[in-house]
């Protein structure tokens, strides 16, 4: 009978608040547990075993058992240190929390522009604009050059745009047509000036990452609504086409988060031994990666797609009540596309967010979800009689006691594989079908049609 040998050590490092489950080859010692945890640079710290005794940085895996649990002391912290370490938690709140004032600042004031054009006189909405813009940028540039590998950068950069693109939304004056059009566009190009700005001014590679994901993305929706303009089209048609492109400017996103050399992934030994694959450079092969790289990829990617959620998703649920109205048009290819737009986009957005891996970002997808139910809502309260509004209120209310019964066999961990690949079924098709839904309560068949009959 064989024995079952063991080919690494499970280790648990615990780092003041942080703790490490790590896998460690039989051959590594107790320092290399401490350098791939990155916890190698305190100067003085010991590591203590969970019974008290000290171990040696030297002592390898092989003297210890599996599972073992490693506990890095520093014995010049103070209890001063401690208190002042604790304090300094609240203050970082205190100063994400003004950033988001600043973006909650932005967008008050662009709704003041476009909802209530009197809401702000004439004589006061210019300077007031051009004094966000110059707020928006100087902030900006400042928290770019003094930002630290540890600073939180999420708040600030969303502050800076939503001020940049409230800016930009009220300064442009009352013109007598498009002025929404020209409003919002003006207000997405600046938010993208500001975002580049720091991203070629950022201090750390993370920071410089976001800002330029976050650049590129207020392009894409700014191209959206400036071709628009152009066109000479409603509000609703650019509003239907962002909408729309949410679901699939997210797929996009996920797949090019990781900045890698290209090829890297291709298995070049088995698709080009064939005379017909196309031959192009082999990459350079990646023998080893340190630990640090590797944290440093996963940060960069993970600020990537936490700006690209977010704007995507603040984005389409504010163009989701331009987008969708009312569901009383004459038209029955636009009333097909907005029920196909609302039905994919909620699908999508609730679907893609049981496979994200930022907890805030679940959260995020589920309320533009939910904004966009609400736009329905209101589209539909208009036209629905008072015995439709019984039969709509039977039906929340089965769907909240189904919702109830599973909430306990779900908490306690039930899954099932069929229902997850069904739903990636469906979340797939969604995506895909949202754009072009879009496209349709855009009315791109009538601009088609009058584009030819030109």
């Amino acid at each position: 009978m064989s024995a079952e040998v063991m080919q690494g050590r499970r280790v648990a490092l615990i780092d003041g608040e942080s703790r490490f489950d790590l896998v460690v080859p039989l051959r590594a010692r107790v320092d290399d547990v401490l350098r791939a945890a990155g916890s190698d640079t305190a100067r003085g710290a010991r590591v203590v075993g969970i019974s008290g005794r000290e171990i040696d940085r030297s002592t390898a895996m092989t003297s210890l058992e599996d599972g073992v649990v490693l506990v890095l002391v520093d014995p010049g912290a103070s209890l001063p240190d401690a208190v002042a370490r604790a304090a300094a938690a609240p203050s970082a709140m205190r100063v994400s929390a003004a950033w988001w004032v600043l973006a909650a600042g932005g967008g008050i004031l662009a709704l003041l522009r476009l909802v209530g054009g009197d809401g702000l006189p004439v004589s006061v909405r210019g300077p007031v604009a051009v004094l966000a813009l110059l707020a928006a940028l100087s902030a900006g540039a400042v928290f770019a050059l003094r930002a630290r590998s540890r600073t939180p950068i999420l708040a600030p950069v969303v502050g800076v745009i939503g001020l940049a693109f409230g800016g930009g939304v009220a300064v442009v004056p009352g013109l007598p047509a498009s002025a929404p059009l020209v409003a919002i566009f003006t207000g997405l190009l600046s938010g993208a000036v500001v975002a580049g700005v720091v991203g070629v001014l950022g201090a750390t590679e993370t920071l410089r990452a976001q800002s330029r994901t976050a650049t590129i993305v207020l392009a894409v929706l700014a191209a959206v609504w400036g071709l628009s303009l152009l066109m000479h089209l409603d509000p609703s048609a650019p509003a239907a086409v962002t909408l729309g492109l949410v679901p699939v400017a997210q797929r996009v996103l996920q797949s090019s988060l990781v900045d890698v050399a290209p090829g890297t992934f291709i298995d070049y030994g088995r698709f080009q031994s064939t005379r017909w694959t196309v031959r192009q450079n082999l990459p350079d092969e990646v023998r080893t990666i340190e630990a640090d790289d590797a944290d440093a990829l996963v940060e960069r990617s993970t600020a990537r797609l936490t700006i690209g959620v977010v704007l995507l998703i603040a984005a389409g649920a504010a163009s989701a009540f331009t987008a969708l109205p009312s569901f009383d048009t004459d038209n029955p290819v636009v009333l097909g596309g907005r029920i196909a737009l609302a039905a994919t986009v909620v699908l999508a957005l609730l679907l893609s967010s049981r496979r994200s891996t930022v907890p805030f970002l679940r959260w995020v997808e589920r309320l533009g979800a939910a904004a966009v139910v609400v736009a329905v809502l209101m589209a539909l309260l208009p036209r629905v009689s008072p015995d439709m509004l019984v039969v709509f209120a039977g039906i929340l209310l089965v769907v909240g006691l189904g919702s109830a019964l599973l909430v306990v066999p779900v908490g306690r961990g039930l899954r099932s594989l069929g229902w997850s690949r069904t739903g990636d079924i469906f979340e797939a098709l969604a995506t895909a079908l949202s754009l072009p839904a879009g496209m349709l309560a855009a009315g791109a068949v009538e601009i088609a049609r009058a584009m030819m009959a030109t």
